[in-house]
């Protein structure tokens, strides 16, 4: 599995802390002060990404909620009026009704995993049943690791990147 953004900020992190602030001279303040800010930026940013989404869909029905009132109190149609329509329109059609928290979601597809392997594990215990399956887990491992491979392309490991598809492509696939 790739390592998710939080893991790998908890990475840079340390390794701030670790290896560059000892370097960094005692009496160097302003580099000492940049140090504990980047430090603090890490953190508020480690805190905010499992609520980044529901942020932007709060943001988005805060926004279209007063729209509608500015709709309602409007006395005469304006140009401005009706692309603000069209914006309520295409929030409606992307914005979930409800918001599932990220650490709920996380919970359930770690557990969507373990119970795949443990299914994995028992059929894959019978010769004619691992015939049948094998060769669905390895159509999705293939898929799953080209992902994952995309996911941490730009560390610059990957020997291959020219062959991987887009993460738009990956993770946003079109319907049809």
């Amino acid at each position: 599995m790739a390592p998710d953004t939080r893991l790998r900020l908890a990475a840079v992190k340390k390794g701030l802390e670790d290896i560059i602030a000892p370097l960094i001279p005692a009496d160097a303040d302003f580099a000492n002060e940049q140090l504990g800010l980047i430090l603090r930026s890490i953190e508020i940013v480690y805190e905010q990404i499992p609520h980044e989404e529901a942020f932007l869909i709060h943001d988005g029905k805060a926004f279209a909620a007063l729209a509608r009132d500015l709709l309602q109190e409007a006395t005469e149609e304006t140009p401005s009026l009706a692309t603000l329509r069209a914006a309520i329109m295409e929030i409606d059609r992307l914005v979930p009704a409800v918001v599932t928290p990220r650490a709920e979601l996380e919970r359930a597809v770690h557990t969507l995993r373990l119970g795949v392997e443990q299914a994995v594990d028992e059929l894959g215990r019978d010769p004619a049943m691992l015939a049948k399956v094998g060769p669905l887990v390895l159509d999705f491992t293939r898929r799953q690791t080209q992902l994952e491979r995309r996911w941490v392309v730009a560390t610059g490991f990957d020997p291959a990147p020219g062959d991987l598809p887009s993460l738009k492509t990956l993770l946003y696939p079109t319907a049809g």
